[in-house]
């Protein structure tokens, strides 16, 4: 019975927690908004926004969806905004262009970002002369571009919206606001996020700005996640902790992100880093797979979506801008906190002088516990203490090799799912996880257990003792972990506060009752109740996050050994303190035939349509294809090789054996384009960005028979070359082309370059090819057209002569474009199954030697 009734109710908890985890507030209607008497936000207003707004399609930086639509919509609904508003309030809009020079210091490709007339809808919202204010602002950021062919509804446009309807909302009730806020509307996040440096760097309030709230989005709908704050102010949490109705925040998510595991960058990086202001990142996150793709339409969004941020960003925005430590944040720098909530119903947060004395008191306490619990048994059973402890010592190691095992069992088969083509299987039906991952490092957990007690006779204690054993062994783990992970600074250690407190706290009761047989099995798994809840929820929260992005990731990297790797580590805080108990089941073998079963049904499900890892417009398969003109000169400016081609960028485990059956001219015609790196730099085809040269082993390339159409043709002239000293030669250039270009600057051998015009000094290099150093620029006018001119200072370290001293490789592109596509590239695309989305435009390389 109990075989069965424990299964049921693990299941039911996991049903209860996905429950509460997915479910979501009714919208609040227009015509409720009747009878409010106090700000509420109205989801219905900010859904018919976010419907205008996605009405024109993809919002790409420089087209005039983005700088003209987009733009006189944000501008139009504001100043409906202040012509309803309150009159104690001052609210101001205006569109700020921006140009400027960046340097992101990205691991082997770096970048300097140089761009001109970006657009922001920068709005102020301040207390009237003669109210109290302070003089600072509270800065709200969210971006209104989109990708390439994607229409931005959920990123991010939800965002955009919610944005104006907290406006709306704040300027309709008088309160007493001590700072201002700035609503920032930054028009081109997209393409390395120059909308907030220019706001950072360019506008005259930026320098009054206090903290600032950031809002983005890598999914459709489903809750936001507090993911990042501070850095080390603390006291953003405590604002977040007290104003949110439904909080969903954690610092794992915070570390996890740092780590670089998760492929996005958001505005909070040049917000934190360049502003130097304190700040939180907010984001939709879970069950991202139609994020960037052409599906991320209004449609995928729902009024229950909107509501949900509404709701926490609304009352967190008012209590911000009424914040006495917005008058001087310095003063309240601390050690970045910990925090968490506990199934969005209420939010933890600390800092780390609480983390350490909890930690370690809980540690101590659970460490005392254990050796009570030894005492005990050494009174109780009528054996000497080095028995005891000899079984003790012989439990951990049993119970660690049944997880070292169990981890390396799923991990093989992890390596075997992806040798038999047959990764990712989990991609759309999930539940597979569970069979090819969780079942075998569970059954491992019992099977060492059962195995030793099975074959091992220990006549002072009974089985259930033997069983108690391997529960504090495992919990002397968690603390083992606890500690660890405590003195590493690492604040993801409160999650394993759970099992080792309430473990502690059944351990204290069972030492009451001299853990009476049958008994104490109730009270240690009715402690196990709320742990069991909370990691269900995190699992449900870590499978939704990452599953998504294994479809936008490394396609060298077999993303099963990450599931699986995510799914022992789930399992282990799941039921690291059930899984022994398994073994006092009078027939256990039922269980491993279970699992067996499970195992086996999963694999065959796997292999059938079921586990076919993509779906049209759910969960699509994402290719990026580009139709490329390419022109080579020699140093003399002749022509010395040119063509077009259509280029296949890889973005998941399956690239491109999938397009390779689906598409059978891929397969037939086309080459790796690792085989041409060597002889030109990097590779010789125009990546869209410089970081592209990193996926060149699984890059494919073929012939076109037809060149692509550029609406805007690319002019890159020399204009002049003066000697500044007897080493150091200036070279001068215009430049024009479309809206987004990449500048790839390597001086050959015996040459340095060592003065530009996009930065003072000059950054470092990126990878090297044939041992020179390669300096990127990505270049982005978002209105003009007007030429780009720019220097060069090569420094030739044997003296100026005659003869070449740089290469230079130019790279436009043409991202909203598409009624100059050639028949011959809407073919191609028209050729893709319907499962998967196609990112496709034109490109333009030329590469010259001066």
């Amino acid at each position: 019975m109990w075989s069965v009734l424990i299964p049921a109710l693990g299941i039911g908890i996991y049903f209860l927690a996905y429950w509460n985890w997915s479910t979501l507030p009714d919208g609040v209607t227009l015509a409720e908004e009747q009878t409010h008497t106090e700000p509420e936000f109205v989801a219905e207003r900010a859904h018919n926004h976010l419907r205008t707004l996605t009405s024109r399609g993809p919002r790409v930086v420089g087209s005039d969806a983005n700088e003209v639509f987009a733009v006189n919509f944000l501008v139009e609904t504001v100043n409906e905004i202040i012509r309803g508003a309150d009159t104690s309030y001052q609210i101001t809009v205006e569109v700020q262009e921006a140009s400027g020079s960046y340097f992101l210091d990205y691991k082997d490709y770096p970048i300097t970002g140089y761009y001109r007339d970006v657009q922001n809808v920068v709005v102020t919202l301040t207390k009237r002369s003669g109210e109290q204010f302070s003089g600072q602002y509270l800065l709200l950021n969210a971006h209104f571009d989109s990708a390439v062919t994607s229409p931005g509804a959920g990123d991010d446009g939800t965002m955009t919206v919610v944005m104006l309807e907290v406006l709306r909302q704040i300027s309709k009730y008088a309160m007493p606001l001590q700072h201002g806020i700035i609503f920032l509307f930054n028009g081109c996040e997209e393409n390395m996020m120059q909308g907030a440096h220019g706001f950072v760097t360019g506008h005259p309030l930026a320098v009054n700005v206090s903290a600032f709230i950031n809002l983005d989005v890598a999914a459709n709908g489903g809750r936001e996640i507090m993911f990042q704050s501070g850095p080390d102010f603390p006291f953003l949490m405590n604002y977040y902790q007290r104003y949110a109705k439904r909080p969903y925040a954690n610092s794992l998510g915070e570390e996890v992100f740092q780590l670089g595991l998760v492929p996005s960058f958001t505005d909070f990086e040049t917000l934190s880093q360049v502003g130097n202001w304190p700040g939180m990142d907010f984001a939709l996150a879970s069950y991202g797979y139609l994020y960037h793709t052409k599906y991320d339409a209004f449609e995928t969004i729902s009024e229950s979506t909107l509501q949900h941020i509404g709701d926490n960003l609304l009352p967190l925005t008012i209590g911000l801008a009424q914040a006495e430590e917005l008058l001087d944040v310095e003063r309240y720098r601390e050690d970045s906190p910990t925090f968490f909530d506990f199934m969005h119903l209420f939010k933890i947060t600390y800092n780390r002088a609480v983390a350490y004395a909890v930690n370690c008191t809980v540690a101590i306490v659970g460490l005392g516990l254990i050796v009570g619990t030894v005492v005990m048994m050494v009174r109780m059973e009528g054996a000497n203490l080095g028995q005891i402890l000899m079984e003790c010592g012989l439990s951990l190691i049993v119970q660690t090799t049944s997880i070292v095992v169990g981890a390396g069992v799923s991990l093989v088969v992890a390596v075997i799912v992806d040798l038999v083509g047959r990764s990712m299987s989990w991609f759309t039906s999930t539940w597979l996880l569970f069979g090819l991952y969780f079942v075998p490092f569970i059954a491992c957990l019992v099977l060492g257990p059962w195995l030793y007690i099975r074959f091992r006779r220990v006549d002072f204690l009974n089985n259930q003792g033997r069983v108690l054993l391997f529960l504090h062994a495992q919990c002397f783990i968690y603390i083992a972990l606890l500690l660890t992970f405590t003195i590493g600074g690492i604040r993801s250690a409160y999650l394993l506060l759970f099992p080792i407190i309430f473990h502690s706290l059944t351990t204290i009761v069972n030492m009451a009752i001299k853990f009476k047989l049958n008994f104490w099995i109730y009270v240690h798994l009715t402690g196990q109740l709320i742990p069991l809840t909370y990691f269900c929820s995190l699992t449900t929260t870590v499978f939704a996050v990452f599953i998504p992005m294994t479809g936008r990731g490394d396609p060298t990297a077999n993303p099963d050994l990450m599931m699986a790797l995510f799914s022992v580590l789930m399992s282990l805080f799941l039921v690291g303190l059930l899984a022994p108990l398994i073994v006092l089941l009078p027939k256990i073998r039922y269980f491993f035939i279970v699992v067996g079963l499970m195992l086996v049904t999963t694999i065959v499900v796997m292999f059938t349509s079921v586990g076919f890892p993509f779906r049209e417009a759910t969960t699509p398969q994402r290719y990026y294809i580009f139709h490329q003109e390419r022109n080579f000169y020699a140093y003399d400016g002749s022509l010395r090789d040119f063509g077009a081609n259509f280029f296949l960028y890889p973005m998941d485990r399956h690239t491109p054996d999938l397009l390779f059956e689906e598409v059978p001219i891929w397969k037939q015609t086309s080459a790796p384009v690792q085989e041409l790196c060597d002889k030109e730099l990097y590779c010789g085809f125009p990546f869209y960005i410089n970081r592209y040269h990193r996926q060149r082993q699984q890059s494919y390339w073929m012939s076109a028979q037809s060149r692509p159409h550029f609406p805007v043709p690319v002019s890159f002239r020399l204009t002049s070359k003066q000697d500044i000293t007897s080493t150091v030669r200036r070279f001068r250039f215009t430049l024009e082309g479309s809206n987004l270009m990449g500048l790839y600057i390597s001086p050959l051998q015996g040459n340095d370059l060592i003065g530009w015009t996009f930065s003072e000094s000059i950054p470092p290099s990126g990878v090297p090819w044939s041992g020179q150093s390669v300096h990127y620029v990505n270049l982005l006018q978002a209105k003009s057209r007007a030429p780009w001119e720019f220097f060069l200072d090569i420094e030739s370290t044997t003296g100026l002569k005659d003869g070449p001293m740089v290469v230079i490789s130019l790279a436009a592109h043409y991202m909203f474009h598409e009624e100059h596509h050639v028949e011959e590239f809407k073919n191609l695309t028209k050729q893709m199954p319907a499962y998967m989305n196609t990112v496709a435009y034109p490109s333009y390389l030329e590469n010259r030697e001066f």
